[in-house]
């Protein structure tokens, strides 16, 4: 495991490593906080084959408690406030150290039973609280994995249904992505990285240990709005960051065609599928879109097209990164293999079955059309959601629209839409059918539709089916 902070504040002491607006920190200077914050973890019992959960928005100091956690050799659970600590976290991941960072006004909750308050720690660690497991049976250490490597994080991932599974990141995949994505983007020590998603989004976690691998500077300011993103591109020069397709959709509409910045030099968008009409109007405004393939259980990215690529091939997520292979099923299902794949998810010799459905062109370029479980089948017919929401969007006064599948005794499924109109009014159901008739076949048309003020998401920035699928069953009522 490569330290890369003590790294880079070895080699570039003076480059700025750190700044949210109030303070910023160069990497000799967060070297020193690193060290720190990692004596605090060190005191409350942390080490390898420990696991510290740590509840915080993208802050200056959490970024500070990631490295630490490196650092020591823990094994970081990095929890979304928004997810806070539910069940999941305390019983599956069963964390021997709980930070909770008080600008979240979150408790300890129902965990505290097991938990012992330490307040001698808060006045060092001033704006984290800190609790240590107290119940004996519950301290067991982890075991190494395979590799003899212990975990750099485990992350709870939800998928679109909301069932939580645990991945283990690796010390060695993240580094092979940064690795691998630097190469990619061409990225530097100039570059100024804004931390847009959660820890808790593999993401987010990937983009904050790839800005200290380069050795370029990160940017935070949590919570994350538009506002802020905004603030980031137009006044702080921020040259990248990674955004969902959500994220991107405000960001058009909040911006309204403002030109952008000379030091923007790329969006990653990933996280969830990028619609054509979206890409369109992002290539359209000048913005540097690079589009990225990629999942928790691969460590981030799988495939990433550079800005260049993306405006020569609109919709192609790019040739796997250096290292990984991808190959496509006789059913079109996406397999990957290499070393950023963990090994609880992979076949006898590596490959990962993605359940997404993807094409490989004559240049090796992937393009992701759909995923496996996502198909609706109705009354034996494949409806594909993808084309059905791109139509929907088409749609004067649609903003956004999820589509499903919602069980049907007859039909087995049928296609279950939820809009977000522009007014945030309704549509009248009459006008969104009619323009959909002559463009969609009679089982692609949507026999379920309602309304909402945005789409239902969970804290990995994918749809929330579960959601979704409760608003269109009260609509029938």
């Amino acid at each position: 495991m490569i330290d890369s902070i003590r790294k880079i504040a070895q080699e570039n002491p003076n480059a700025l490593a750190l700044d949210d607006g109030e303070k910023a920190w160069t990497y000799r200077e967060l070297d020193d906080a690193v060290e720190d914050r990692a004596s605090q973890l060190l005191d409350l019992g942390a080490g390898p084959g420990i696991t510290v959960a740590l509840v915080s928005e993208v802050d200056a100091l959490a970024v500070q408690y990631v490295h630490a956690a490196f650092r020591t050799g823990s094994t970081l659970v990095p929890v979304s406030p928004r997810s806070g600590l539910q069940g999941t976290v305390i019983d599956q991941l069963n964390p021997q150290i709980v930070l909770l960072s008080k600008q979240t006004g979150l408790t300890s909750g129902s965990f505290c039973g097991e938990y012992e308050h330490r307040n001698d720690m808060v006045s060092v660690i001033g704006q984290v609280a800190s609790w240590t497991i107290k119940n004996s049976d519950r301290r067991k250490r982890l075991k190494p994995e395979k590799t003899g490597e212990f975990p750099a994080a485990f992350l709870l991932t939800s998928g679109t249904d909301g069932a939580s599974k645990s991945v283990s990141i690796m010390h060695h995949a993240l580094a092979h992505s940064a690795d691998s994505v630097n190469l990619r983007l061409g990225l530097s020590t100039e570059d100024r990285w804004y931390a847009s998603l959660s820890l808790a989004h593999i993401g987010g976690l990937a983009l904050i240990h790839r800005a200290a691998w380069t050795g370029s500077a990160l940017i935070v300011k949590a919570p994350f709005s538009i506002k802020n993103l905004v603030d980031m591109i137009d006044s702080y020069s921020i040259s990248h960051t990674s955004l969902v397709p959500t994220m991107l959709y405000q960001l058009l509409d909040s911006r309204a065609g403002k030109p952008i910045p000379a030091t923007l030099k790329a969006l990653l968008i990933g996280g969830a599928p990028l619609s054509a009409s979206l890409l369109t109007r992002a290539l359209e405004e000048s913005y540097p879109i690079v589009s990225t393939y990629g999942m928790t259980e691969t460590c981030s990215q799988v495939a990433t097209a550079s800005v260049d690529l993306v405006k020569k091939k609109p919709g192609t997520v790019g040739a796997p990164i250096g290292g990984v292979e991808v190959k496509i099923a006789e059913d079109l299902e996406i397999w990957v293999r290499g070393p950023t794949v963990i090994d609880d998810v992979s076949d006898e010799v590596g490959w990962f079955a993605t359940g997404d459905l993807g094409e490989l062109d004559e240049e090796g370029h992937l393009w992701v059309i759909g995923r496996r479980r996502d198909i609706i089948i109705t009354g034996g017919v494949n409806v594909d959601p993808l084309k059905v929401a791109e139509e929907i969007r088409t749609i004067s006064g649609v903003y956004d629209v999820a589509v499903i599948g919602f069980p049907d005794t007859v039909w087995g499924e049928v296609v279950g839409a939820l809009v977000v109109t522009q007014s945030g009014e309704s549509l009248s159901r009459v006008i969104i059918l009619e323009a959909l008739k002559d463009s969609l076949s009679k089982s692609e048309i949507p026999r379920l539709l309602s309304y909402a003020p945005e789409i239902p998401m969970n804290a990995n920035g994918k749809i929330n089916r579960k959601a979704i699928l409760k608003i269109l069953d009260d609509s029938r009522i």
